[in-house]
């Protein structure tokens, strides 16, 4: 009669502690892991301050009956890895003239820069459109937007009739109020009338306040 036999390996003592720091060595690789994706990927982006730009830029079209149409874009630019969102924002264009047969010399000596501009001056003349508005992220706003995610971009786009006879330049200022989205608390801003007529934000707190100031030749 035959006999089944049945060998069975006791591990030893070394062979348990060896088995026993694989297993705390692979849980261990694998809770890094995931720590070090949730934080490279989630936390970490989100505790970033906003990374963005605020270009401007204009397109002219036909004139018509002496009357020149621009285009005026105003984007925001998301390069960060948070959201962002606009609290608040303001708009003005003007009209300059430029002095004919004069010429201003402005030189800048420092030890570490040096400028020569022997420019024409340009004188501001009339205010030709302005706007301001609080959205969501501004104390009293309506309940309106302008979130942009996380590298991607978003713009406004006006059109402005210049008098192409009288103004050769236009002038562009822009205000905005930017934060991290969702912009807690609000930013206390508020809407006031400039001498010019033009509209532009005050407010008590200088973080978010983002001021440009451009000019733009208009073509014959």
């Amino acid at each position: 009669m035959s006999r089944e036999f049945h060998v069975h390996s006791v591990p030893t003592r070394a062979e348990q502690v060896r088995t026993a720091v694989e297993i705390v060595a692979i849980v261990a690789a694998g809770l890094w892991a995931l720590y070090t994706f949730v934080y490279e990927q989630r936390i970490k982006p989100l505790a970033e301050a906003p990374q963005f730009s605020v270009p401007i830029s204009v397109d002219q079209g036909p004139t018509r009956d002496g009357v020149v149409f621009l285009t005026i874009h105003k984007r925001l630019e998301n390069t960060g890895n948070v959201p962002i969102d606009i609290a608040a924002e303001a708009l003005s264009v003007y009209g300059e003239k430029v002095e004919s047969g004069v010429r201003h010399v402005q030189k800048a000596d420092t030890p570490t820069y040096a400028e020569i501009d022997a420019d024409v001056p340009r004188t501001t003349e009339a205010l030709l459109c302005s706007f301001a508005k609080l959205r969501n992220g501004a104390v009293g706003g309506p309940n309106i937007n302008f979130f942009v995610p996380p590298h991607s971009s978003d713009e406004e786009s006006f059109l402005v009739a210049v008098p192409a006879k009288t103004y050769s330049v236009i002038e562009i200022a822009r205000k905005d109020f930017i934060g991290k989205a969702p912009i807690t608390p609000k930013i206390p801003v508020r809407i006031e009338k400039t001498p010019s007529g033009a509209y532009t934000l005050q407010s008590s707190q200088l973080e978010g306040e983002y001021d440009t100031q451009s000019e733009y030749p208009i073509r014959p």
